[in-house]
């Protein structure tokens, strides 16, 4: 199989939802305009590139043909607002929560390996040190190490933050993607 008939292939599977005979005249479009461009000595590949994601060109005719036909069907519009109210209002609380935990958790980290770095060389007012709970608060290399294994900690912690925002975001692009090849 060539190249084009790939692209044509990909094309096809983009308009799937729409009527055959509107498939195979888009397909016969753009099939004659690469075959005009090639004529015209550009390369096939060249062709393709300005034609761009075979994806996105087929949504494009999908978009074209819904508006002209005005075949907006019920479920799809319900689909969309589903959609988009629920990535909204997700995305307001989702997306501000974990960007607050990661901060808030890098900046912990930070605070507390800091202090206890500095309280080996600065003598802070008051007690010092790190407080676990005991009567006596951690000084020295053992408050030291007690912050790094915080410090490591409250890292962790924020890497999963960021993984999960991460996913989520992922998970939202490919849901919009997905709904906008079925409309």
């Amino acid at each position: 199989m060539n190249d084009v008939e790939k692209y044509l292939k990909k094309v096809s599977a983009g308009l799937y939802r729409l009527p055959e005979s509107e498939r195979n005249e888009i397909l016969s479009e753009i099939k004659n305009h690469i075959h005009e461009a090639e004529n015209g000595q550009e390369p096939v590949q060249v062709v393709l590139d300005k034609l761009g994601s075979p994806l996105k060109l087929a949504q494009s005719y999908v978009n074209i043909y819904n508006i002209d036909s005005g075949d907006m069907s019920f479920s799809s519009v319900l689909g969309n607002m589903a959609f988009f109210i629920s990535a909204g209002l997700s995305g307001i609380i989702v997306i501000p929560t974990l960007l607050a935990i990661i901060v808030g958790f890098l900046l912990s980290a930070i605070f507390a390996i800091g202090y206890s770095v500095l309280d080996l060389f600065i003598d802070f007012p008051g007690d010092g040190g790190i407080m676990l709970g005991g009567e006596e608060p951690l000084t020295g290399f053992t408050a030291v190490l007690v912050a790094l294994i915080a410090g490591v900690i409250l890292i962790i912690l924020a890497y999963l933050g960021w993984w999960i925002l991460k996913k989520y975001l992922f998970f939202v692009s490919q849901r919009y993607k997905k709904l906008r090849m079925l409309e």
